[in-house]
């Protein structure tokens, strides 16, 4: 066996490899439990997105504030906004748009089958860029 196959396997099973794992193939578990919900409530895309950008707003940010309080008053006003448009705008509501519209024309099977391609496009894309 391959020196560098064998130790990924020695982390995979006594490192924390096996815990990243196990939270990939969550987060897997809980992206087809949501398209199935979002195709079976026949929901308009845009209230799916506001929906989920409400619910993270409302779990996420008193958590934060808890933990790091006014830390963030103390970034640069340009660091900020880069952040809320890429994370804020692009990942949270055009992603979960798109997203939403894809299962809505190619149904729920289909809209998963272009998800499930993002493990093997991010493996592949992780050789050149990031020499792996």
């Amino acid at each position: 066996m391959q020196p560098a196959i064998s130790a990924y396997l020695k982390g995979a099973v006594f490192g924390f490899a096996a815990f990243g794992d196990v939270l990939f193939l969550f987060a897997a578990f809980l992206t087809a439990c949501f398209t199935v919900v979002m195709r079976q409530a026949k929901l308009d895309p845009l209230h799916v997105a506001a929906l989920v950008s409400t619910g993270s707003l409302v779990i996420y940010l008193p958590i934060y504030l808890a933990l790091h309080g006014t830390c963030l008053a103390q970034l640069p006003l340009a660091e900020i906004t880069v952040q809320a448009i890429s994370q804020g705008v692009l990942v949270s509501i055009v992603s979960l748009l798109l997203y939403g519209r894809a299962v809505a024309i190619l149904g729920a099977s289909g809209g998963a089958a272009f998800g499930a391609l993002v493990p093997a496009l991010s493996a592949l894309l992780a050789i050149p860029l990031l020499d792996e």
